[in-house]
């Protein structure tokens, strides 16, 4: 997916949105601070997605789950930070379980970023998302400097429709979104510009 609106963007804009990208090592946030993910962590992301309460609702995981194709997701958002237009990041708890995960997506040319994520059963229903979804859109406006959020949503994701609506995201539609494994879901398509 590509943003629908294509900011005008220098340089120099672009360049520092990939700089701030390719400089995090942690997320503060509402459930604890985030990491980035190395292949190492793949165990512990496969227990947390293998719970379908879980993933069920988000397209650009790595289905079908396993060590491997977990691993090559991780390398892959590794490379993707090493350019900055991409992180992967985890919290874990206590007992170090992984309880939450984060993928980002940058577009510095168009100063624009998606991200989705997965939280623990036990965490869900309890306000986390939406506190978590609104420290994220605040972390992607003034710590990396995008100027837009770009945002989708499976048709029947009440939860998260609602968020989006609440936070003032404008919905531009529907559009066909692409699971690593090529199958499509049709969601809801959503834009929030950042305000100054």
């Amino acid at each position: 997916m590509e943003p629908k609106t294509k900011l005008d963007v220098s340089e120099a804009e672009a360049a520092r949105i990939r700089t701030a990208v390719r400089d995090v090592r942690t997320i503060e946030g509402v459930i604890g601070a985030s990491r980035l993910v190395v292949p190492e962590d793949a165990s512990a992301v496969l227990v947390l997605l293998k719970d379908e309460r879980v993933s069920a609702a988000v397209y650009t995981l790595p289905r079908p789950f396993s060590i491997d194709s977990i691993t090559d997701w991780i390398e892959d958002h590794q490379r993707q930070a090493r350019k900055g237009e991409g992180l992967l990041t985890l919290v874990e708890d206590a007992s170090g379980q992984v309880v939450s995960i984060t993928d980002f997506r940058f577009w510095p040319e168009y100063s624009a970023c998606e991200f989705g994520g997965v939280i623990a059963a036990h965490l869900q229903s309890k306000s986390y998302g939406t506190k978590g979804i609104r420290e994220l859109c605040d972390w992607c406006f003034d710590i990396i400097g995008v100027r837009m959020l770009a945002m989708t949503s499976a048709l029947d994701n009440v939860r998260s429709n609602k968020i989006f609506e609440g936070m003032g995201f404008t919905h531009m539609g529907e559009m066909d979104s692409v699971r690593p494994d090529g199958t499509v879901r049709r969601s809801n398509y959503w834009e929030l510009l950042k305000k100054y």
